[in-house]
């Protein structure tokens, strides 16, 4: 009895130990203070680009918008980076995308299709989810509203493209994302 109660009481110290261990985590790659330097140029150049379309008046005010946002973009990750911070890549990639100041009917009917397969994909992402909860056990109702919402922004954008409005490019990229189901 007493054998059997150390080794329960063992047990419970190294189960207690490993729960309080740090989890690990990956870190992105540090950057050489030669590629932060260049990296930093980069998003200077973009910032200034941004702030060129910011000024320009033949560019549209959803453009100017935009341009003001990834010129935002830019600084704040130019300031993390010289305070010596992580930056995702994806953010980087992000602060650095230019804008197109303009869109030619070519371009719009292109957009309109990208728009219109990352709608059909969003039904089929909702339809999964659906058939999952259907074959299921789920006592509980199906949260389409992620989808819905979505697709009610797909179609909002698409229209707006259709008819000649100028459409923020934020809004289109949040447009394109496709939810993935949750199932």
């Amino acid at each position: 009895m007493i054998r059997h109660f150390a080794s329960c009481a063992i047990l419970l110290v190294a189960l207690a130990v490993c729960g309080c261990a740090e989890p690990v985590t990956v870190k992105p790659p540090l950057l050489s203070n030669r590629q932060r330097s260049n990296l930093i140029e980069k998003l200077q150049s973009a910032k200034a680009t941004d702030w060129n379309c910011v000024m320009s008046d033949d560019v549209a005010k959803a453009s100017r918008e935009d341009c003001l946002d990834q010129m935002r973009k830019a600084d704040r990750v130019i300031k993390e980076l010289r305070y010596g911070f992580d930056v995702a890549p994806s953010r980087i990639n992000d602060a650095l995308w230019l804008p197109p100041k303009t869109m030619t009917n070519a371009d719009r009917v292109r957009l309109i299709a990208k728009l219109e397969e990352a709608r059909r994909q969003d039904d089929h992402n909702e339809q999964v989810m659906l058939n999952d909860l259907a074959w299921g056990n789920s006592d509980f109702p199906a949260d389409t509203s992620t989808f819905d919402d979505q697709k009610a922004l797909v179609d909002g954008v698409i229209k707006d493209l259709e008819i000649g409005e100028d459409v923020r490019w934020s809004t289109v990229k949040e447009a394109l994302y496709v939810p993935p189901s949750p199932y």
